[in-house]
Formats: C-alpha cells, sequence, structure tokens
C-alpha cells in the first residue's frame, strides 16, 4: 500500500457516515493489514516509522471513536515489543496481529449481542436510533421472537434506513419515525437499545446526536435505555475531553441564508445517569465504572 492508496482509505474511513465505531475500527486495522502487507519500506527501521505515522493519521480521522484509538494502540504495542528481525518476519507479524484483533472485535460485538437478546427477550418493542452494527446483531437474534422495532431516521443522511431495509428482509415488523418524533414513540417502546461510539470513564456515553434526546425520553416514560458498548469502546481515565465531530453544514441541505451558522456536530454525550445497564462482552452492568454483571 503506497502513500496514495493509503491517503484514499484514510479518506474513506474518514468520510464514512454509514458504519458505527466497531466496523470503522476493524476496517482501520484491515488499512494497517494491507499497509503492512505491502508496504513500501525498505528495512525494519523504515517500516517501523511509516507504519507509526499511518496509525497517528488514522488515529486522528475519528475522535470521537475510542475504538479506533484502543484497538489501534494494541496493535501499535504488540508492534513495538514484537520479538522478530528481519522486514518479511515484521510484515508478517503486524498483518498477522491486525488479523487477530479484527477477529476478537468481531467475536466481542457477537458476544454483546447475545448478552443483549437474552436481556430483551421475547416480544418487546425496541426503539432505536442510529445505526449499530451491533444492535442490528442483537435483531438478528430476535428476529423469530415477536420483536417489534422503532427507528428514527437518524438524520444527517438517514443512517435509520439502512436498518430499517434489513430488518423489512428480515421480515421483522418495523416503524420509522424522524427524531422529533421520539418523545411520541418512546411511550409505544418498551425499551431503547442503542450503540456508542465511545464510553467515556465516567460511564457517559458518546453516539450519533440524537441519542440523548432517546435517553432523555425513555426515562421520561419509565423505559429502560440500554447501550451496547464493546470494551475496547472505553475511553482511558486520562483521556482528554471528547472532541464532537463536525460535518459538513451541506449534508443538512440548508440554502446559504446571510448571517444564519449552520452546525452538523455529529454526536451528543448521554449522561450515565439516564443509562439503564451497559452491555458489554462481559454481561449486562448496571453501575459504572463495571462492577458484577447481571447476566
Amino acid at each position: 500500500m503506497d502513500d496514495r492508496e493509503f491517503d484514499d482509505a484514510l479518506g474513506a474511513l474518514r468520510a464514512d457516515r454509514r458504519h458505527g465505531a466497531a466496523e470503522l475500527a476493524r476496517r482501520a486495522l484491515a488499512i494497517l493489514q494491507m499497509s503492512a502487507e505491502n508496504s513500501p519500506a525498505v528495512d525494519p527501521d523504515a517500516f517501523r516509522a511509516m507504519t507509526a505515522a499511518r496509525v497517528r493519521a488514522l488515529m486522528a480521522a475519528r475522535p470521537s471513536m475510542a475504538a479506533i484509538g484502543n484497538l489501534l494502540a494494541e496493535w501499535t504495542g504488540f508492534l513495538d515489543e514484537a520479538p522478530v528481525h528481519g522486514l518479511e518476519a515484521l510484515r508478517a507479524a503486524a498483518a498477522e496481529c491486525a488479523s487477530n484483533l479484527i477477529a476478537q472485535s468481531r467475536e466481542a460485538s457477537v458476544q454483546v449481542a447475545d448478552h443483549a437478546a437474552r436481556l430483551i427477550g421475547t416480544g418487546k418493542t425496541v426503539l432505536t436510533h442510529s445505526r449499530s452494527s451491533t444492535v442490528l446483531l442483537t435483531c438478528d437474534r430476535l428476529k423469530d421472537a415477536d420483536l417489534r422495532m422503532i427507528i428514527t431516521e437518524s438524520q444527517p443522511l438517514n443512517e435509520g434506513h439502512a436498518v430499517a431495509a434489513q430488518l423489512s428482509d428480515w421480515g421483522v415488523p418495523a416503524t420509522l419515525i424522524t427524531e422529533a418524533q421520539i418523545g411520541l414513540a418512546m411511550a409505544n417502546a418498551d425499551l431503547a437499545l442503542v450503540g456508542a461510539d465511545t464510553v467515556r470513564a465516567d460511564g457517559s456515553v458518546i453516539n450519533k446526536a440524537g441519542t440523548s434526546l432517546v435517553a432523555y425520553a425513555a426515562r421520561q416514560h419509565g423505559k429502560p435505555f440500554y447501550v451496547c458498548c464493546e470494551s475496547f469502546k472505553r475511553a482511558a481515565q486520562d483521556a482528554p475531553p471528547p472532541e464532537l465531530e463536525e460535518m459538513e453544514p451541506a449534508e443538512l441541505g440548508a440554502p446559504g441564508w446571510p448571517g444564519v451558522t449552520v452546525h452538523n456536530t455529529y454526536f451528543d454525550i448521554t449522561p450515565p445517569s439516564l443509562v439503564t445497564a451497559w452491555i458489554t462482552e462481559g454481561g449486562v452492568f448496571t453501575e459504572f465504572p463495571l462492577g458484577s454483571p447481571r447476566v
């Protein structure tokens, strides 16, 4: 993977609005795997310098997503300590580590979905916001358990449409709503289930803007608000204040009115006091820091 190919892959990762943090973290690892296998480096020192620069660029691409930084930091730690000599051995070890971390990430998502499905049980109406691959995995497990879904459009770019299309393919009854209807629709839901781009050290949740509105509506209606959060999405205790990514104003489709400023902040922060439980690969936790799981 030469510099142009890497820049193209980095740009695609930075521009991706359709996939969640877990999927994009795995994509970043796949980029590093391809980079390790096909980099133009001619010796181990050049290889390490190139990969370090590429890791920094990938980490900076999506600052609201701790999963990318955490998994890439683990990959970097392995590479720094890899007991191998010679360029080809280093390439092979780096590529294998990236592949293993991708597999571990996928397995963690599967385990989260298993715990979430057991917690939700049969015959439930679930409201969700944005497109979370882990929420979709949970729906897959419950699609024959009389599951009904309420899906927000998740503007801008309507990520909820992809969720609705998948549920339609599975034959799961679903209702698509605008974010403006969250307060109304929550009355008809049994619970809310969302993913997370980052879980901060205090248990607060960074996710697609509008997630906090779902949480407040759930609290108002006395409904559980559950968060699917694989452990690699947790920010470190000493992590800097979160950077909530600001995307192109043009995505909102507003004309350029003089004197009008358009904001398109993609993420918001839901306080831990509104979270009923955090569901990780380790189980269902009702307090933060995570104590003993319920399941």
